[in-house]
């Protein structure tokens, strides 16, 4: 079995270095709302981010 690199993406927030871009605006000081809408996300998914990357680093 081969394997192969994803191209496109359905969803805006799986598209790699979304992540870091949601904890580096928040550091910066920007609302969760602010940071869905200048990345086009839902804020829940910006919560979760958040929230998630408190236990990794």
């Amino acid at each position: 079995m081969s394997s192969r690199f994803q191209l496109s993406f359905i969803y805006e927030a799986r598209k790699p270095g979304v992540q870091n871009k949601i904890v580096d605006m928040a550091f910066n000081g920007s609302g969760v709302r602010d940071t869905a809408r200048t990345l086009k996300i839902g804020i829940n998914t910006v919560i979760l981010a958040l929230k998630n990357s408190r236990r990794v680093g």
